[in-house]
């Protein structure tokens, strides 16, 4: 069949983090207000991920500030997480069942990209996808025709699976070549957190790591930064870090400022939709490890 254009940026690695099944909101109204709750009765809903802690991690031996501290876990270590309380606390497993506040433990890249796609409620989670395919037109793309996909066709596919338009055992994914049963397989042989994921969990979390990466950059150039923030729109992403690190703008503030300025406004006139940036030129850090000097951009979606 007819391949789609070039991938310009894929996935470096395979699932990096669980994002959970909360949105960050729950937690900016309720952390407030959760410190003064002293949880008597309550109940947990399962949720499989693997989090990391910050400087807020301790943990308690029941969701309630009150009953007593067990220990405090220094920050950027993976926690297990086995499901979250109806007040708001994250249940986990440390050698036996204990909780931790919610605002106590993060994604793995917090504060970038990663930390803005949450969710799993599949409505909500591929609402920006305008069309899905259908089995047939599924059941046509090979290895090759997956390599080649650009991020939006990618993402229409991978939310056309988890739509249920075709079964997940026939799903491939790019950054592999090889079918998400296979690879979801070989991942629960090797990490006990995978192992307690369904494989449709398994692909919500490849796909939620896979937007977020296709917005982290870096991006070299307007146009790509552009379809970068038309993605943002698309999935009603109000706010994502990025890089942008461009040859004719260097680290020369006044220039890039005046890109950026051009870019947003050539956003609003086109989709109608405001952004506003910070930034400040500095050293970022891939996926894979590797670091750069560029410009780290905070756009968030005007009201």
């Amino acid at each position: 069949m007819k391949k789609t254009k070039e991938l310009g940026i894929k996935v470096t690695g395979a699932l990096v983090a669980a994002l959970l099944a909360v949105s960050s909101a729950q937690f900016a109204g309720a952390n407030r207000q959760l410190l003064k709750t002293y949880a008597v009765e309550f109940t947990v809903k399962e949720s499989k991920a693997v989090l990391y802690s910050n400087d807020k991690t301790t943990v308690y031996k029941q969701p309630d500030i009150n009953s007593g501290v067990v220990t405090v876990i220094a920050k950027d270590l993976p926690v297990s997480v086995t499901g979250i309380t109806s007040n708001g606390w994250f249940q986990v497993s440390l050698n036996g069942t204990y909780y931790v506040p919610g605002d106590g433990l993060v994604s793995k890249n917090a504060g970038t990209a990663n930390s803005v796609v949450t969710g799993s409620d599949l409505t909500k989670l591929t609402k920006g996808t305008f069309s899905f395919y259908k089995n047939p037109e599924l059941s046509e793309f090979d290895a090759d025709d997956v390599e080649d996909m650009d991020e939006n066709t990618y993402i229409k596919y991978l939310d056309s699976f988890l739509m249920g338009y075709a079964m997940l055992d026939s799903c491939i994914l790019q950054d592999s070549g090889k079918l998400l049963k296979e690879v979801y397989e070989n991942e629960s042989k090797l990490d006990k957190n995978v192992a307690n994921m369904t494989m449709q969990a398994y692909l919500i979390n490849y796909r939620n790591n896979y937007l977020s990466n296709s917005l982290a950059g870096p991006f070299r150039n307007d146009r790509d930064l552009k379809l970068a923030l038309n993605r943002a729109i698309r999935y009603n992403i109000e706010k994502f870090g990025t890089v942008y690190r461009n040859s004719n703008t260097g680290n020369d503030e006044s220039k890039v400022k005046k890109a950026m300025e051009k870019v947003v406004n050539e956003m609003k006139a086109e989709q109608g939709v405001s952004f506003t940036c910070r930034m400040e030129y500095g050293t970022y850090k891939t996926n894979d490890g590797s670091e750069g000097k560029g410009w780290i951009i905070e756009f968030t979606k005007k009201d």
